[in-house]
């Protein structure tokens, strides 16, 4: 099997040019003479054992990466990777996320949050003979998806019964192969230290994807285990994790031209969509999602104008909903602009005229790229209906809350391998803690107000994508337009128990006979939506079956027309990228620095909103005690954030930066605007930032007094 697997990623090797790529670790020894290249000191081949020096400090929080800093499990990721843990311990009376955190003792650390984890990947796999490789050319295309859901369910069934592990089985290559993950789950998590907002998110979403940037984006966990070493609840008397391996901490700085690397998780990109998916993204899914998210930001944020409660409790979700509006504005802005559809037009011309002049492989990938565009044309006959439908489950807490417990009843009355992926047992954990959590963001006015916007977005849909269930429900209130939907709203909002969390709980272990016999109106809401929901999963699951025939033949006939020079989408598994410090040029006449200073803090500084920093820092910048954390290519002064052209996206979110000696000297936070449509596509101005570990020591150590951890991570405090 690992023979097989090498030979596979030797296919797939190289890529169009050094610094793009999201590589696999099984890839490293294929590309050391580019990362050597590059500048790398360290041998390569180390980047290959997961279990070594330095990846097997590398973690995954579940969505968002982080890394060991220490012996005694210490963890460190971005301030807007812990933002909802720090949210989950704020009040107005102790403001956390205003105000920042620090505990100096183990016993004043904070709970994460229910349903924080850490995972340490342990092994990863080749699995595909096992989930592709004995499938029936005869079964049809709802069988098909059937078959692989059940295959990949039972190797993780089989790779879970020695507990402590989670495993997921992930498709590459567009399904042409399939690897298995097996992963350490530490389930005690908490919470350590986070900077003030006007260091850990300073600019907020005015600097948000933007350079020149002075954001201080760190924060700090612990992982803890039983007494016996292995994970376990959480729970007093368990001990801090001692991981095998953790990443030292750089005390000399990085300059312009350094070599870089990022070891993470990164989400999903879209290198290899076609030109009619792409052209679907520019002219729907970006600008609806658009739409809505600044439309539902703004209620909520208006509802929290004069409340701090109200502020707190809708944090995370306005945040979400911001991050993903500047993200998603920057790459529809970008698509607009018409190169990344010219590239996917001359790459499909490209194809068609290479397999126009290679008879043997026009005849094995004859029609698949027509075969794709039928299948996604077929998808996108009820793209307004189905955005709608998400939308307005995700509109409300409550609503969302409710059309889990539902499905959740439907589900546990069957086998365990015959559920959704989501409600098997090995998932009941997860259901229950991510209900806990969501205590922390229950606000009706708010839960109202949002699900209000959508129930009047679902009476605007044609015709022929109604949403049955509703328009039923506002009809039986006997009123119209506006004045049905509030009626509606008032009906559900009188007759539900959603909002406490102790009838949630209870819900949670009832049957769909005995949850519909409470006659909770969110509860009916979604027992009415369900069987469309379902409808459109099993259309959904049809359209994965036929994919999953033609995709991998697609990204054959790509490899054989590039020789082999393509890499897989990332997919939030494992991937290492690497690159140098490096600015670039947005626009003719402009040229950017790759690195801001901690006086850019001073220039910036208002003293009010985003831009309202701490007045110890402010203190600690004017009185310039930089040594020995400043950097003299800088003129002493310390570096606060830098770019490179390392190749990341959603999910690499506090990915640890490695300098050439595998050292931690920032942390991956941010891609700039002109990046913005990289997870389509990328090119020679396509840049990632980073926090410099410069400027985290620097803070921890002259301004917040965090010497507690600088000893622990074997740093000895200057100040």
């Amino acid at each position: 099997m690992k023979k097989a697997l090498f030979v596979f990623m030797a296919i797939f090797a190289i890529a169009a040019y050094a610094d793009e790529g999201m590589w696999m670790p099984q890839q490293m020894p294929q590309i050391a003479a580019e990362l050597q290249k590059a500048g790398i000191k360290i041998d390569p081949s180390r980047l290959t054992d997961l279990t070594g020096d330095p990846m097997g400090a590398v973690i995954s929080l579940g969505g968002c990466t982080a890394s060991f800093v220490s012996p005694d499990g210490l963890v460190v990721t971005n301030h807007h990777c812990a933002f909802g843990s720090i949210q989950f311990n704020s009040t107005p009376q102790r403001d956390l996320l205003k105000n920042g955190f620090l505990a100096r003792t183990r016993e004043e650390e904070l709970p994460a949050g229910p349903g924080s984890r850490v995972f340490v990947t342990t092994k990863i796999e080749d699995v595909t003979p096992l989930v592709t490789g004995k499938l029936s050319p005869k079964l049809g295309d709802v069988e098909r998806a059937k078959a692989i859901e059940t295959n990949t369910k039972t190797l993780v069934s089989e790779c879970e019964k020695p507990g402590g592990v989670r495993c997921r089985v992930a498709s590459f290559f567009e399904g042409s192969q399939y690897l298995q993950m097996t992963q350490m789950e530490i389930r005690d998590v908490r919470l350590v230290y986070a900077p003030a907002e006007g260091i850990g998110n300073f600019g907020g979403e005015t600097d948000n994807w933007m350079w020149p940037r002075h954001t201080g984006d760190w924060s700090f966990y612990r992982a803890y285990v039983g007494k016996d070493g292995k994970p376990a609840d959480p729970s007093k008397d368990n001990v801090a994790f001692h991981p095998a391996h953790y990443l030292k901490v750089a005390q000399t700085g990085i300059k312009p031209g350094d070599f870089v690397m990022v070891a993470g998780y990164p989400g999903r990109t879209s290198r290899y969509r076609t030109e009619f998916e792409v052209q679907q993204a520019k002219d729907f899914s970006l600008p609806t999602t658009i739409r809505y998210y600044t439309d539902l930001s703004k209620i909520l944020s208006d509802l929290g104008a004069n409340n701090r409660q109200t502020q707190i409790r809708n944090a995370p979700r306005i945040r979400g909903f911001d991050n993903t509006l500047k993200n998603y504005t920057g790459t529809l802005s970008t698509l607009n602009k018409g190169t990344i559809l010219q590239q996917r037009h001359q790459r499909e011309a490209d194809l068609a005229a290479f397999l126009a002049s290679h008879p043997d492989a026009a005849k094995k990938y004859a029609g698949v790229l027509d075969k794709i565009n039928k299948l996604d044309k077929e998808s996108a006959a009820t793209r307004e209906r189905d955005a709608v439908l998400g939308m307005t489950v995700r509109s409300s807490p409550l609503l969302s809350q409710a059309s889990r417990l539902y499905r959740y009843s439907v589900e546990k009355a069957k086998k365990d391998l015959d559920r959704a992926p989501g409600f098997q047992e090995r998932d009941v954990p997860m259901l229950q803690q991510s209900s806990a959590r969501a205590q922390s963001s229950i606000d009706l006015p708010s839960d109202r107000a949002g699900l209000r916007y959508m129930l009047i977005e679902t009476t605007k849909l044609p015709a022929g994508q109604r949403i049955a269930p509703i328009d039923a429900a506002l009809a039986k209130t006997g009123k119209s337009g506006t004045e049905a939907v509030d009626a509606l709203l008032d009906q559900l909002y009188a007759n539900t128990k959603l909002a406490d969390l102790e009838a949630r709980k209870a819900m949670l272990g009832e049957t769909k006979a005995q949850l519909e016999a409470r006659n909770d109106a969110m509860i009916n809401l979604a027992a009415a939506l369900y069987p469309l929901d379902k409808a459109i999963e099993d259309q959904e699951r049809q359209v994965t079956g036929a994919m999953s025939r033609v995709r991998p033949l697609y990204m054959e006939a790509l490899r054989e027309m590039t020789g082999g020079k393509l890499y897989p989408d990332a997919n939030s598994t494992l991937r290492i990228t690497f690159g140098n410090v490096k600015g670039y040029s947005p626009k003719d006449g402009v040229w950017y620095e790759p690195q801001t200073t901690v006086f850019g803090v001073l220039q910036k500084d208002t003293g009010s909103g985003e831009f309202d920093s701490p007045k110890n820092l402010l203190a600690a910048i004017s009185g310039k005690k930089f040594a020995p954390y400043g950097e003299p290519q800088i003129g002493g002064a310390v570096p606060i954030d830098f770019l490179s052209n390392v190749d990341t996206t959603g999910g690499n979110s506090g990915s640890p930066t490695l300098n050439a000696n595998g050292e931690l000297c920032g942390l991956l936070f941010d891609g700039t605007w002109e990046s913005r449509g990289s997870d389509f596509l990328t090119d020679e101005n396509t840049r990632s930032i980073h926090v410099d570990a410069q400027y985290m020591l620097w803070v921890m150590d002259a301004v917040d007094g965090a010497h507690n951890l600088l000893q622990e991570m074997g740093i000895t405090p200057k100040f």
